[in-house]
């Protein structure tokens, strides 16, 4: 099954130092997985820790892209203005690089 994945980085944007632990994930209303250290108040009932097991059944190409993108919303919890990181990003996040699409 291709679960087609979004990441809204402007949403993901959180000033201070939160852990790496705090990114989540969960299922929008429009059933795409988003990926974020603030989950929106609708959502906390159905959201998990983005390093929870995935689903059975999940492609090895979604997995990769799972890893990508709570990696990336990790790193985003350390952006500072002008698009650089703090330095603590790379303590606590793990870089992953961007997969293929899945085909």
């Amino acid at each position: 099954m291709n679960i087609r994945m979004i990441f809204l980085a402007a949403a993901l944007w959180l000033p201070g130092a939160a852990m790496a632990g705090d990114v989540f994930r969960w299922v929008d209303e429009f059933g795409q997985i988003v990926y974020g250290s603030e989950v929106p108040e609708r959502y906390r009932h159905r959201a998990e820790p983005a390093n929870a097991p995935l689903p059975p059944g999940t492609s090895a190409c979604a997995a990769r892209w799972h890893r990508y993108l709570a990696s990336a919303a990790c790193f985003d919890q350390y952006r500072v203005v002008g698009g650089g990181l703090k330095p603590e990003a790379y303590r606590r996040c793990t870089e992953v690089p961007q997969p293929d699409p899945c085909g």
